[in-house]
């Protein structure tokens, strides 16, 4: 894909133009040729994220679908969450990896946060990797199958919502990296659009098994900003992608148990 400075870029109207900077900034999905891109651009993208997990999770439920028709439920969500993380290049697997090798590595926080740096993974970095992959592949195949898309959907929606809080209430750590650019720029406007569209298509994919999951994840964000203020004063790109897979698998726990309950 090639970028474009705004002045030569096509005329797209604006929140199209954003929607497709979040996408391609999340995803390895296909988008027009020529974005208006810029470092503001992509900061204001952010209010998008929740937007994009839509097309992602739709993604994984017609894989899952699909997966299901031919073999088993286990199967199906095998293929799903692959299918999940080949829409995305591993881009939130890869941080969980590495924050898990620089949290778990160090006690000093500038020695964590090179790790984290580090492009090789580590003990630490494998096993939870490992540890998540197969919780969801697990935890999916206990839905039940007749309400999957609602939960695919739900989970990577909540999953990109959880970067817009924790980037407006922490410092970003770093002096760069891929979290820089909305370092301080996502303001209180973009977090309440963001929040009502998260809210309202958990509500419409999730029923009333919202109301059991939205405060389950509300109280996880919350520990983990306070677990990430304790170890390295904030977040990086590295953490935001980490919250982002442990809060997609934490729902996916929550539901399976929902699901089986009633």
């Amino acid at each position: 894909m090639m970028l474009v400075s705004p002045k030569k870029a096509i005329k797209m109207h604006p929140l199209v133009n954003r929607y497709f900077v979040a996408q391609m900034f999340l995803t390895r999905l296909p988008s027009p040729g020529r974005l208006r891109w810029s470092e503001a651009e992509l900061a204001a993208s952010t209010v998008f994220f929740p937007v994009v997990g839509i097309v992602v999770g739709a993604i994984a439920s017609l894989t899952w679908y699909l997966g299901a028709a031919l073999w088993s439920d286990t199967i199906a969500a095998l293929l799903a969450v692959g299918a999940a993380i080949l829409v995305t290049g591993a881009f939130h697997e890869d941080g969980l990896a590495d924050s898990a090798d620089g949290l778990g590595g160090a006690f000093d926080v500038n020695r964590k946060l090179q790790i984290m740096r580090d492009s090789r993974i580590g003990t630490y970095g494998s096993v939870l990797l490992l540890f998540v992959v197969l919780a969801k592949v697990l935890s999916i195949a206990q839905i039940h199958s007749v309400t999957m898309v609602g939960a695919l959907v739900a989970a990577h929606v909540i999953a990109r919502f959880t970067s817009l809080p924790l980037i407006k209430n922490n410092t970003y750590v770093r002096e760069e990296g891929t979290g820089k650019p909305f370092a301080a720029t996502v303001n209180q406007q973009q977090l309440v659009i963001a929040s009502a569209v998260t809210l309202a298509v958990t509500i419409i994919a999730l029923g009333w098994r919202a109301a059991i999951v939205i405060p389950v994840v509300v109280l996880f964000v919350w520990s983990a900003q306070w677990y990430l203020r304790r170890k390295i004063g904030g977040v990086t790109g590295d953490v935001l992608g980490a919250v982002n897979s442990l809060t997609e698998l934490l729902v996916y726990l929550v539901l399976s148990v929902a699901w089986s309950a009633s």
